[in-house]
């Protein structure tokens, strides 16, 4: 990685460091396909900040020259660009924003996603899990305790989940209120108060 770092900067315990952020993007092509991967690299280089986690932007050529002057003061942007998600050394490797996989499904379609009836988005806006009779729709492919995005039958991304199945063919064996996936993040949190320490982002 370090081979093609472009830029550095660190402050206030953080640091941060701009690069082609190739390691990350495939774990983007594992989870959303090759396609999805070029898509988000065509939106600039990637900015990835370490302090208690290690979270991960994209930045385009112009943000980047703003970043410079910000890291030569020796200081550190807050947030900078598109926020693509949470980097963890465990499984899931990746929690992607729900702006990232907002894109990824408008341009490319739906991919490790569950379509949710209005009945079950309300709930999971309140920070519960989705169970079977809210799913309308699974879509491959689905990997026990790896991300899915979950989707309102609008096409809006309503927030993230880690899925309790293998595969959609596991849905048929569920009974109605068996847990399909659990929730990691939904755009309730917002709503919630979710910048108090009390309630972190991602529950993992």
């Amino acid at each position: 990685m370090l081979n093609e770092e472009i830029l550095k900067g660190s402050g206030g315990g953080i640091s941060c460091y701009i690069i082609e952020g190739r390691n990350v993007l495939d774990v983007i092509a594992k989870l959303f396909g090759f396609e999805a991967a070029t898509l988000l690299r065509s939106l600039g280089k990637l900015m990835i900040c370490e302090g208690v986690f290690k979270e991960v932007y994209i930045v385009s050529g112009e943000l980047i020259n703003v970043i410079k002057v910000i890291f030569k003061s020796g200081r550190i942007p807050y947030s900078a660009g598109l926020y693509l998600g949470r980097l963890r050394r465990e499984k899931p490797k990746l929690i992607p924003s729900v702006n990232t996989i907002q894109i990824i499904y408008d341009k490319l379609g739906f991919r490790r996603a569950l379509i949710v009836r209005e009945e079950g988005i309300k709930p999971f806006l309140y920070g519960n899990d989705i169970i079977k009779k809210s799913v309308i729709k699974c879509i491959e492919p689905l990997e026990l305790g790896d991300i899915v995005g979950i989707v309102g039958e609008d096409n809006y991304v309503y927030g993230v989940g880690l899925s309790v199945i293998g595969s959609c063919n596991e849905l048929n064996s569920l009974k109605d209120n068996d847990m399909v996936a659990r929730n990691i993040f939904d755009v309730g949190w917002y709503l919630r108060g979710g910048t108090e320490v009390r309630e972190r982002m991602f529950k993992l």
